[in-house]
């Protein structure tokens, strides 16, 4: 038996872990090559997967049915979501694609066997025969020898240590062999306390989840070609437990339902109480985990240990293995912020990022679906968004309608889709930057690309340089014309040039999942490139990538990762919460370490265009958290907005010269509001922009959004961040405001909530943004009813669910469901919510150390 590591939330790991030289295992630096941990190039490059991991996916996809591990449609789908290759790239971000290949097997066959004793109903002796059998692989002088009747993992087993064992250090079989037989043991305990229907205590169960886990092995695999560190079994141990509670904590709702041992149900009934309460304790003995690991992760040879740490929350931030499903119930008397905030808790995991997923959308799954079919490939695939489509269309907005049936039907749609077109109620905002036209554009190549509708000489954008633009628009500028050019049968219309740059853009990035974060402009620029080069290896990984990306309900969402942007909005609502304050240091420290090189912030992990939207949000958030140890990130992006900013006083979202924006504006306005001396001029004419951008009625453009109240939010709260030094410019505010004020008033439904726009009915999102400008410069009746409405609709799981009100492209919603819990806390807490509302028993979540609040920031003195 393994000397046991200090339990839960002890920090008595190897405190004397020092540097040790030595060659490098493979896919990972000599030591002394990386910076040292907490260097922002370390934490850089762990923010990176492997740019060769969609090579690894193919390989394991195909080495898994070849030896047996997996059948038929739906094993091959199972194996396929999970995203192997993905996972090993996150492990290994260096490894040559030989080793990563292998490493993506390992995991494969590791979750395989897994899977087979979960799901296959064998009894504890028929896995241990199994496990033997493998144990007798790894025993065996010669491995690769096995009967002809071996099960299918005995096979791969063989292949795999064949492979693996060549590049380990003398020594390494061994020690490989006693962790797995530890697994082995592990795992029979499981299915044995399973089928006679026991339950363990909470410090056996822990014990044992630890040695089930199998990122032992894996570390094992990943480091055999260091020298052994034995010392270092702490912070394996450590890592270990942060991998297995973060695995419970995702699998909970289903394990929970299906009657399996989780974390969560083994807090809940050792401490009798609600799923939901077990959840934050979870997560707070995770939290705390994690600062034991990073007080004991000194030196280089610990960097293979954090990088599987790191890679392993990242891929399980990513991989469909653990679909989402419901929250954890709270108990009778759970309700209001408390529950709130227990719900919220679980949302961020343990990196510190929030978790959430786009939600699916009709556009990109009509064009995924229109690709496949052209290309011929992935049936099974294509089944499923038909569904998905047919299932949406019953309620589906007129855009949308427009394009499920010219999927659906494109014979009947060819000549019909531009008459619809044309009659569709859809509105551009000035605020796209003058880019109103090319998303007319972008719909009528999208219903040709669907449908073979025809386009017209007048529909061809014309050709801009890559200088002064997103990357988003050069893709796009760049397919309307390719398409166009392929459609009117003029490809002379289009250069050699434009075609290689799109080819050379859509070959950056390989390190995501899709390209820059966005399906809508991966899928248009494949759709491109299918018209000049059917058989480039960009459409081939670009397919593979993009049905990995698909939702759990077989449509694919506008966006894989809105992290950064997510983090902040977050890390700013927990900053005033007693209960989530203590997991905001580590939030902080996860934005600042992922700024770009410019200054700005990127909406993602692993963008390469920053906006203004997402960098005002991370400067908000760093100010309120900890402004003097991030001082460094804030001055960058300080002399970031400072660059942007127009001669008009406004802001725009992406690019310098760009049409100013509202939302842009406002947000400049309250990043900078903490330096308001030194930009005195600067601040004064945003403000201005501001004020002159307000309508008679009270209301401001709604570019980035579809909810007044969103837009009323962020102006007001503007035009209220920084003192004032003009009589004149004070009582405009006050006007400003005051019509604000009243709009709001004037809106606000018999139910106490506001709509969308004021015929809408009422929803969570548009009347928690409406509650804060009320709480501070309105009616305390209306915001009573207000708060009224929202504690009515929280649900069970002490969460809220809303329709989206944020748009992009503009002006297609696109929903982001954690976005209805921040806004609801932010509004219940501007409205003097205390904690401790509607809870009956006064409770402490359990959480991390809480930080010294900064100065200047909610809850200070």
């Amino acid at each position: 038996m393994r000397e046991r590591v200090p339990g839960p939330g002890s920090s008595t790991l190897d405190a004397g872990l020092v540097e040790e030289p030595g060659r490098s295992a493979p896919g990972f630096p000599r030591a002394g090559d990386r910076a040292r941990p907490g260097d922002r190039r370390d934490v850089a490059a762990a923010a990176v997967c492997n740019a060769e991991w969609a090579h690894a996916e193919r390989q394991v996809r195909a080495w898994a049915p070849r030896h047996g591990l997996v059948a038929g449609d739906e094993e091959s789908r199972r194996l396929a979501r999970t995203g192997h290759g993905r996972m090993a790239g996150w492990l290994a971000p260096g490894a040559a694609p030989a080793e990563l290949a292998l490493l993506a097997q390992w995991g494969a066959f590791i979750a395989l066997v897994d899977d087979g004793f979960d799901r296959g109903g064998g009894s504890p002796r028929e896995a241990r025969t199994v496990l033997d059998q493998l144990l007798d692989v790894l025993g065996a002088p010669d491995g690769t020898r096995y009967p002809a009747s071996a099960p299918p993992a005995v096979r791969a087993l063989a292949d795999l240590w064949d492979r693996t064992r060549t590049a380990a250090r003398p020594g390494w079989r061994r020690r490989f062999r006693e962790l797995y037989e530890d697994f082995a043991d592990a795992t029979v305990t499981e299915l044995r306390l399973r089928a006679e229907g026991r339950h363990l205590g909470l410090d056996a169960y822990l014990a044992l989840r630890r040695r089930t886990i199998t990122v032992l092995p894996v570390l094992a695999v990943v480091e055999r070609g260091l020298p052994a560190a034995d010392r270092l079994d702490g912070l394996r141990e450590t890592a270990a437990d942060i991998v297995a509670w973060t695995n419970d904590l995702r699998s909970a709702p289903r394990e929970l339902e299906e009657g399996t041992e989780n974390l969560v149900g083994v807090l809940a009934r050792h401490h009798g109480c609600s799923p939901s309460r077990a959840a934050s304790t979870a997560r707070g003995m995770l939290a705390r985990r994690m600062d034991d690991f990073d007080r004991a992760a000194r030196g280089d040879r610990a960097a293979p240990i954090r990088q599987v740490r790191d890679g392993s929350l990242a891929w399980q931030r990513e991989t469909h293995r653990n679909p989402p499903g419901e929250g954890f119930s709270t108990g009778e008397h759970e309700r209001g912020v408390p529950a709130l905030a227990r719900h919220l808790a679980v949302a961020v995991d343990a990196a510190g990022q929030v978790d959430d997923r786009c939600g699916s959308r009709v556009l990109e799954s009509a064009l995924l679906l229109s690709l496949l079919r052209k290309q011929g490939v992935e049936p099974g695939e294509q089944e499923r968004l038909v569904r998905f489509l047919r299932r949406r269309r019953p309620d589906a907005s007129g855009v949308d309608a427009l394009l499920i049936d010219a999927c659906l039907d494109p014979a009947r749609m060819a000549d019909r889709a531009p008459e619809r077109a044309a009659r569709l109620p859809v509105t551009v905002s000035s605020g796209t930057a003058g880019r109103g036209r090319l998303k007319s554009v972008m719909l009528r190549t999208v219903l040709h690309l669907l449908c073979g509708s025809a386009l017209e000489d007048g529909d061809a954008p014309a050709p801009v340089g890559p200088e002064g633009i997103t990357t988003f628009t050069d893709v796009h500028v760049l397919s309307a014309r390719i398409v166009h050019a392929h459609a009117r049968g003029r490809p002379h219309a289009v250069t050699g040039a434009e075609r290689s740059r799109l080819l050379s853009l859509l070959s950056l990035g390989r390190n995501r999942v899709l390209w820059e974060a966005s399906a809508t402009t991966h899928l248009l620029g494949l759709h491109a490139v299918r018209t000049f080069r059917p058989d480039a290896q960009v459409l081939d990984d670009g397919l593979l990538r993009l049905c990995l990306a698909v939702n759990a309900d077989d449509g694919v969402p506008f966006l894989d990762s809105q992290d950064l942007w997510l983090t902040a909005v977050a890390g700013l609502a927990f900053t005033g919460v007693d209960a989530l304050a203590p997991y905001v240091p580590r939030m902080a420290a996860l934005v600042a370490d992922r700024q770009a090189a410019d200054g700005g912030w990127p909406f993602a992990t692993g963008m390469r265009q920053t906006d203004v939207d997402t960098t005002t949000r991370c400067m908000e958030f760093l100010h309120a958290a900890a402004p003097h140890r991030h001082g460094g990130a804030l001055d960058r992006a300080t002399g970031y907005l400072t660059a942007i900013a127009g001669p008009d006083g406004g802001f725009p979202t992406w690019v310098r010269g760009d049409t100013a924006d509202l939302d842009m504006t406002a947000g400049a306005v309250l990043a900078l509001a903490p330096r308001a001396a030194r930009y005195e001029r600067l601040l004064t004419g945003a403000l201005a922009f501001v004020l002159d951008a307000q309508r008679p009625d009270g209301t401001f453009e709604r570019s980035w959004t579809v909810s007044e109240s969103s837009a009323i939010l962020r102006a007001v709260d503007a035009l209220h961040a920084v003192p004032v030094a003009s009589a004149r410019l004070a009582a405009r505010i006050a006007a400003a405001t005051a019509r604000s004020v009243t709009r709001l008033l004037a809106t606000q439904h018999p139910d106490g909530g506001w709509g969308q726009l004021p015929d809408d009915p009422s929803d969570v999102l548009s009347t928690a943004q409406a509650v804060p400008v009320l709480a501070r410069h309105g009616d305390p009746i209306s915001v009573s009813r207000a708060v009224t409405y929202l504690l009515a609709r929280q649900d069970a799981d002490g969460g809220f669910t809303s329709p989206p009100d944020q748009v992009g492209p503009r002006p297609l919603p696109f929903d982001y469901p954690v976005l209805a819990d921040l806004h609801t806390l932010s509004a219940l807490r501007s409205a003097r919510l205390p904690d401790d509302t509607a809870t009956r028993t006064p409770v402490t979540l359990p959480g991390p150390s809480p930080a010294p609040s900064p100065r200047g920031s909610p809850g200070s003195p």
